[in-house]
């Protein structure tokens, strides 16, 4: 057993201050794994959570000097870890099959999240009663009902391409004003 591997966190972040590269490789191993959890919850893409993970590692062995911790390391590595994911879904719009599936998600959410998801539940169904009308009925018609396009354009005597179209405008609505929703709610149930 390496010597320094009995030490807490903050011994280990005494030693980072001084350039020990074991003391990094032991809070890696220590932290990689909660935290590529934490920011895979939210974003279910693998690569992406690794460069954050990544990221926020170097970082760390970059700064280490000036990291100054008001309470433990595992709770400034989590928060750290959130705020990438904050930042990275700010750049990076929400990917379509990311917000597709989120109802799915939600109903299989485990109970620390229950609350989130309640929450998430209530701000999505707000966000749809926003959209216009045409638009609201088709979207529930797929994703409530999940009727095909040709299905919904069949009941309500209109064409596929309006479905296709009215899908298209709910999704773009949905995913801008979840973008911002999505990262208030995992910021505060953290």
């Amino acid at each position: 057993m390496p010597a320094n591997e009995g030490l807490t966190d903050e011994e280990l972040l005494l030693l980072l201050q001084k350039n020990d590269e074991q003391a990094l490789t032991l809070l890696y191993k220590r932290h990689w794994q909660p935290l590529f959890l934490s920011a895979y919850q939210v974003l279910k893409d693998r690569e992406a959570c690794k460069d954050l993970v990544q990221e926020l590692f170097t970082e760390v062995w970059q700064k280490a000097d000036r990291i100054q911790l008001t309470g433990s390391l595992k709770v400034y590595l989590s928060a750290s870890i959130r705020y990438k994911v904050f930042r990275y879904i700010r750049q990076n719009p929400v990917r379509e099959e990311l917000f597709d599936h989120m109802l799915e998600r939600m109903e299989t959410a485990s109970p620390e999240s229950e609350l989130a998801v309640k929450e998430l539940q209530v701000l999505l169904n707000t966000l749809i009663d926003t959209l216009p009308e045409k638009c609201r009925v088709i979207f529930r018609m797929s994703r409530e009902q999940h009727l095909s396009y040709k299905e919904i354009a069949t009941q309500l005597n209109v064409s596929v391409k309006t479905v296709e179209n009215q899908i298209h405008i709910a999704l773009r609505k949905l995913r801008t004003a979840l973008n911002y929703a999505i990262v208030v709610l995992f910021l505060l149930h953290k």
